[in-house]
């Protein structure tokens, strides 16, 4: 049986869409002044930052254990909060389940709000309501959660086995019982796969939100970075990236048991 020839290449299209992006790199580069020479003149500043940052000054590793445990603390916290938010923000916001579509309207707005704002204006937003430190910080994170989980586990109700909803509606049961014992149980493992996946993103987000004065390993980089001790940045940098890994691992080998 002879199969059909495949189609031609468009060889044609791909070219207009590389030159055009060639083209609009080449623009936004003009536009924010993007120079290679000056990157090669500037050089020499980047090979002594290099030189001042090794070896790294392992003397400051004790100094960080507090600020580190606090840093997985503001995550615990924003994850979790965020985890038990998203649950009926992304029920909500899924059209299959949803009681009524100006309910999915609003609920879909409200996570597209929460997504378009990053975690590093929410820190701001938060530290001045309620102060610099980890407070602020766990605030910030949990918005985030909310809308990284409610996303994502929005997207598994909305494949869930219909049948099973429908029986339970159609035995007498309310929308609530519906949602309890045909909905949720479908979707648990995927569910905490992705609370998972967001303490990782947090664990790292609470360092950025740091920077801005959000508690946790952030604020020390901070402010070791002011003050030039590149030897301490670089442990923090290091240690961070040790911690991150292993929180990574594990939260991957979770996430297989679960899916």
């Amino acid at each position: 049986m002879n199969r059909p020839a495949p189609p031609p290449r468009r060889l044609g299209l791909w070219l207009t869409i590389l030159i055009g992006l060639g083209a609009m790199t080449a623009w936004s580069g003009i536009s924010i002044g993007f120079s290679v020479s000056e990157l090669v003149c500037n050089a020499a500043g980047g090979s002594r930052l290099l030189r001042e940052s090794w070896p790294p000054d392992f003397a400051f590793l004790p100094r960080l254990i507090g600020p580190f445990l606090e840093t997985v603390q503001i995550a615990l916290i924003g994850t979790v909060v965020g985890a038990v938010i998203a649950i009926p923000v992304a029920v909500l916001a899924a059209r299959p389940v949803s009681p009524n579509w100006l309910t999915w309207i609003l609920d879909r707005n409200f996570m597209n709000i929460l997504r378009t704002l990053p975690d590093l204006f929410w820190a701001m937003l938060f530290a001045t309501a309620v102060g610099f430190g980890p407070l602020a910080g766990a605030l910030a994170l949990s918005v985030f959660s909310v809308a990284v989980i409610s996303k994502l586990f929005s997207e598994s109700v909305e494949a869930i086995d219909l049948n099973l909803t429908e029986a339970v509606r159609a035995s007498g049961g309310s929308w609530l019982q519906m949602i309890g014992l045909g909905t949720l149980p479908q979707v648990w493992p995927q569910y905490a796969a992705y609370v998972l996946y967001a303490f990782e993103l947090n664990v790292r987000g609470s360092m950025v939100l740091g920077l801005v004065g959000a508690g946790g390993i952030g604020m020390i980089l901070e402010t070791q970075r002011a003050n030039f001790e590149y030897e301490r940045v670089t442990m923090i940098v290091l240690a961070v990236l040790v911690v991150v890994l292993l929180i990574e691992q594990f939260s991957i080998a979770v996430r297989r048991r679960l899916t």
